[in-house]
């Protein structure tokens, strides 16, 4: 087994390996290590060096600041222009990976011709140029009624709260309401829901900014970017940006793949007290705007 390894390995193949492993050690995640903001020259070398790109946006929170409500998160025009220019570079692939749902990515995004989109955090997906197709045919939704009865409870006496209904996902929202009783009431309807519905069915419930969202345990990010990944195992540089806990499974996607993990940018958005497995972090959103402009700029001059 050993002569097969270094029969078959030149010097640079098995130097490769070896920093990749090492690499991947070494960013092991620790709590207690701030994550460094992103390096633009860095993430620039590697861009412009790259022969094939994978480029991976969430929207809210990361494309866009997080609004009192939904539909108020509309993208700004330059983060459009630099969606635009990154998605016209041949080499890119380009995707927005949301938990929103399909109607309010395809009126604000569909326009963006070279643009792959996945709506409801990886239940359905659009190729550049194509149509929606489900991810998850055969998954058991039947857990939504009980679910939705839950949250119209707690919609009753959380003024300010609503229920947003999905294909694949059920999510409370209480950014309008009192700030104290909001956050109270969420907790008291979280531990409703994983006393009386989550031991009978295969879901999970996830808190994230403001809202309590159910979905399918087979439903996520990670999956898109798995799959993407399949799609074209000749890149050598990725981008992938996000904000919260829904994020994360695309993060350990890039982690556990065989791409260099000194190609991967994973990159959190928000203040350096905020937990991630992400190698990078920027501020806000339009901090992360900034980096897509530089990027679309070297694609620009390259063209």
């Amino acid at each position: 087994q050993l002569y097969k390894i270094v029969s078959s390995q030149t010097v640079q193949s098995w130097a490769k390996s070896f920093v990749t492993e090492l690499l991947r050690n070494s960013h092991s995640y620790d709590p207690s290590v701030p994550i460094p903001l992103l390096e633009r020259d860095n993430i620039k070398e590697k861009y412009v060096t790259a022969k094939k790109r994978l480029i991976f946006f969430d929207y809210d929170g990361t494309l866009t600041p997080i609004c009192k409500t939904p539909a108020a998160a509309v993208p700004s025009i330059e983060m459009l222009a630099a969606l635009r220019t990154l998605t016209y570079d041949p080499n890119n692939v380009v995707f927005i990976i949301s938990g929103r749902d399909q109607a309010f990515l395809d009126k604000h995004l569909g326009h963006i011709r070279n643009l792959g989109m996945s709506a409801e955090h990886g239940f359905l997906i659009k190729y550049p140029g194509g149509v929606w197709i489900n991810c998850e045919s055969e998954t058991d939704l039947s857990w939504k009624k009980d679910v939705e009865e839950i949250f119209n409870f707690y919609t009753e006496r959380t003024q300010g709260s609503f229920v947003e209904q999905k294909k694949c996902a059920i999510t409370w929202h209480y950014r309008l309401a009192d700030p104290d009783y909001g956050t109270f009431q969420a907790k008291e309807c979280q531990n409703h829901i994983e006393n009386s519905v989550l031991s009978k069915y295969p879901i999970e419930i996830l808190h994230g900014k403001k809202c309590l969202e159910v979905r399918p345990i087979t439903v996520n990010k990670g999956e898109i970017v798995r799959q993407l990944i399949s799609i074209h195992p000749d890149c050598d540089f990725v981008l992938c940006a996000g904000d919260d806990r829904t994020d994360e499974d695309m993060f350990k996607a890039l982690e556990d793949s065989d791409v260099a993990l000194d190609s991967i940018f994973t990159t959190i958005v928000g203040p350096p007290s905020k937990k991630s497995i992400a190698q990078w972090r920027v501020s806000e959103p339009k901090d992360l705007i900034d980096v897509m402009e530089v990027l679309a700029q070297c694609s620009s001059s390259s063209s």
